[in-house]
């Protein structure tokens, strides 16, 4: 036997799913506080409020406005000194429990692993809410671990951001601890109905499947009324969307299909098996040909999202240089990562520094795809890939900002993209990613204006969830 989930982790399965109200005490009176000369960034609209006012009562907005309301006299009173608020921060791609990855070999046959720990996700937890995450997408990894996750998270047990998850990611190969493998309609929908019944907010499909695959799995989701997301490679983007993919992830449209006919012949011919397709296939890649347009109108047209998570393959493709795998921030990454990432799991595997050359002389057209498809109109979201090599919690978050800024995304868009983007991606655009009466408090506060320089998130302040304050982490710039 082989890296079962924790015992902590069933512990915490028990404690999130089986308590009884009667557990817990008396809910405290509801209070309030009011926030006083604040520079509101409505990043939905790209506006900036000046010497605004928020009234936070029992964890939402009651007031948002530039007039002073009326309060009682037992409020508490904060004046956050012209500081810039934005609406809580949503990482829409973050494997918050995910472990070290291992293999065994029996014969000719290599299984995977991929531990799953309550110490690990309580780590990234913390984190992350401390670099203003407050809610996150986990889309995908063990069912049961995400759940619990979640379930503790919304019971008190684990203090981070809320969380909104996948189950077991359905490929054609299983992966323990992350992915089950599927072969047939039957199996396919036994996958989704478990994952459904369990309580998942998404279905997650994977590259091994073919596009009928994706269409059985996808019409299964929707009759249980559940969002898709799809990492796809051989299939299409164009065909993912049209086959009922709801949200795409990482900027890899690596599909053959979407290269002109006159280099997909010797793109294929000189495939290699490994991650060499990352850089290979932006190599080959005609932006302006018919078959990239065609697959951008379909994004469009069916509203189908991308989590770009350039980070993680920024990180692959400099993975050569100490900026990355020596990064000063590495500290806040969970040492038993870290040591993974450094002894076997990360995705160079076979690179030789000719490939480094290739993949780093390609990344401005992996940013440049990125900024075409959000001056399309594609819906994109700000996520990291959190758990896989050299991806830090909360740090990589800022970094995945930068990084979209970088492509030509101005902050104050990049801004809209970590919040009320997000908050479309969860279906809960009706109360989060937005500074509005009614919606919860969660909020960020920064003593220089991100809107204006990217660079000002290293200015954070204050992390308010739930109306509750939470203090960030010592951030470098």
């Amino acid at each position: 036997m082989k890296h079962l989930l924790s015992l902590s982790f069933w512990c915490l399965l028990g404690q999130a799913l089986f308590f009884t109200p009667a557990t817990f005490a008396e809910s405290p009176k509801p209070s309030s506080i009011l926030y006083e000369n604040a520079n509101l960034l409505h990043t939905s609209r790209g506006e900036q409020t000046a010497n605004a006012y928020m009234l936070v009562t029992d964890g939402r907005f009651t007031y948002v406005g530039t007039e002073r309301p009326d309060v009682s006299e037992d409020t508490e009173v904060v004046n956050l000194a012209g500081g810039y608020v934005t609406p809580g921060f949503i990482d829409t791609h973050a494997h918050i429990s995910l472990g070290a990855v291992s293999f065994t070999i029996e014969g000719n046959n290599v299984e995977m692993f991929a531990d799953n720990q309550l110490e690990i996700a309580k780590w990234n937890a913390q984190k992350m809410l401390e670099f203003g995450i407050t809610s996150i997408r986990n889309p995908g990894g063990d069912t049961r671990a995400n759940l619990a996750y979640k379930n503790a998270q919304k019971s008190g047990t684990v203090i981070g951001p809320r969380a909104f998850v996948a189950g077991s990611i359905i490929n054609t190969i299983p992966f323990t601890g992350l992915a089950v493998g599927v072969d047939n309609a039957v199996s396919i929908r036994e996958a989704v109905g478990y994952q459904a019944e369990q309580g998942v907010d998404f279905i997650k499909l994977y590259t091994g499947l073919d596009a009928e695959q994706i269409s059985l799995a996808a019409a299964e989701a929707k009759r249980w009324e559940l969002p898709v997301i799809g990492h796809l490679e051989s299939v299409s983007w164009q065909v993912g969307a049209e086959r009922g993919v709801n949200h795409l992830v990482h900027a890899m449209p690596v599909s053959p299909d979407l290269l002109p006919a006159e280099t997909r012949e010797e793109y294929l011919a000189q495939l290699r098996p490994g991650n060499f397709n990352w850089f290979e296939w932006y190599a080959a890649a005609d932006f302006e040909s018919a078959e990239v347009e065609s697959m951008i109108a379909a994004l469009v047209e069916h509203n189908t999202s991308v989590d770009p998570t350039l980070i993680v393959f920024y990180n692959a493709f400099y993975g050569n240089q100490p900026g990355v795998t020596e990064h000063p921030e590495l500290m806040h990454a969970h040492p038993e990562l870290v040591e993974n990432w450094r002894t076997f799991f990360h995705f160079n595997i076979g690179w030789e520094a000719s490939d480094f050359d290739k993949a780093q002389q390609v990344w401005p057209n992996v940013q440049a795809f990125v900024k075409r498809l959000h001056d399309e109109g594609v819906l994109l979201t700000v996520g990291t890939d959190l758990g896989n090599p050299w991806v830090i919690p909360g740090v990589s978050y800022f970094q995945e900002m930068e990084l979209l800024a970088d492509s030509g995304i101005s902050a104050f868009e990049v801004l809209k993209l970590a919040t009320s983007n997000g908050a479309q991606v969860l279906e809960r655009d009706h109360e989060l990613g937005h500074l509005a009466e009614g919606y919860i408090a969660d909020f960020v506060v920064f003593s220089e204006n991100p809107a204006q320089d990217i660079s000002n998130l290293h200015s954070i302040q204050k992390v308010i969830q739930n109306g509750t304050v939470n203090a960030p982490a010592a951030i470098s710039p």
